[in-house]
């Protein structure tokens, strides 16, 4: 049996991995304050984990967490810790039935168990170069599988020429194996719209009608909120003063100055800019019957429970700080149900 197959975010999920966060003891050699708050968001987001992985392996599902050895193996040239692998999908994509990574700079690759074992099972485990394989250029989280169709959303990039230009060329090469239509959306199309069975999509606020039709012609779309201003009413959140970000801890009144420069100096790349993300369209489809997600809406539950899938709510208190929700911090290894024509062509 093929590991690594995954054609779409939807068919039935056999396999995933979950992302992890580095032992607190990593954070040891940091002044007491900046050691306590990451102690803290390292806490409330391992229970985040947890409640995961027990969730998806109620349902049936194999799970896959990182390992992590000493602290040097996660640091970088100027002994600075590289972000832990919270949120996997930022660099793995399953693409049919090839695994690509593009590595973060770790001396040793946390998932390094799972790929050894794919590839001693024969599967197509790719570590990207950026100086050789222009693949190692796309954003992943703006890259949506649907059968033999890629939606790919490039405005992330579109300012930067260089960029640009390796992201045709790994378009020009993927042409070979899917149809691709190339989609504007302003960010993560993970953070814009989930396919959650065939025929039927769950957008945000951001979304364009007039993409859908022609992204997913006959598809129906059902509307989320905006939810923007609640998804930052969170146990870590972030603001943003004078292009500087602050963070703190609502319930403790907790704001940490130290913290905030340390964050600025020598983590930036940790965090994203949580008010542009919308959490609860961030949601990792298990089969055409269940789905985990974020937050409560009652309006999209109702929408789910019409089409018969029952959502399994997760809580994630620590997505502004990791600026990422369900889909983020997990990567489909494994779905059955082979590459299918979702559409009349």
């Amino acid at each position: 049996m093929k590991i690594i197959e995954s054609f779409t975010g939807f068919q039935p999920l056999e396999e995933v991995w979950i992302g992890g966060t580095y032992p607190t003891t990593f954070y040891s050699h940091l002044p007491n304050k900046i050691e306590d708050t990451f102690c803290y968001i390292t806490e409330i987001t391992q229970k985040s984990l947890d409640s995961l992985e027990k969730k998806l392996t109620q349902l049936g599902i194999t799970v896959q967490k990182p390992i992590f050895e000493d602290a040097q193996f996660y640091m970088d040239d100027f002994d600075n810790l590289i972000k832990p692998p919270v949120s996997p999908r930022d660099w793995a994509i399953t693409l049919g039935r090839t695994l690509l990574i593009t590595p973060q700079g770790y001396k040793k690759e946390p998932f390094s168990r799972e790929i050894d074992r794919y590839k001693s099972n024969g599967e197509d485990v790719q570590i990207l170069d950026r100086s050789s394989d222009p693949r190692a250029w796309l954003d992943f989280p703006s890259v949506v599988r649907v059968g033999n169709k890629l939606i790919i959303d490039t405005s992330m990039t579109k300012d930067n020429k260089q960029a640009t230009k390796k992201i045709n060329e790994s378009i020009e090469l993927l042409k070979k194996d899917y149809q691709i239509e190339i989609v504007d959306t302003g960010g993560h199309a993970d953070g814009v719209f989930c396919p959650i069975k065939r025929g039927h999509i769950f957008s945000s606020h951001y979304g364009d009608t007039n993409i859908y039709k022609k992204t997913f012609p006959g598809w129906n779309i059902d509307w989320l909120a905006d939810t923007s201003a609640q998804s930052n009413g969170i146990n870590v959140i972030n603001n943003i003063i004078d292009d500087k970000r602050t963070w703190w801890i609502p319930e403790n009144n907790f704001y940490s100055p130290v913290f905030s420069e340390h964050i600025e100096k020598k983590a930036a790349d940790w965090v994203g800019n949580s008010k542009e993300t919308i959490f609860e369209v961030n949601m990792l489809v298990v089969d055409e019957k269940n789905i985990i997600c974020m937050a409560e809406d009652d309006s999209a539950l109702k929408s789910m429970e019409k089409i018969g899938i029952t959502a399994h709510i997760i809580d994630f208190p620590c997505r502004g700080f990791w600026d990422g929700g369900i889909h983020c911090i997990t990567v489909d290894i494994r779905r059955s149900g082979g590459c299918l024509n979702y559409f009349n062509a």
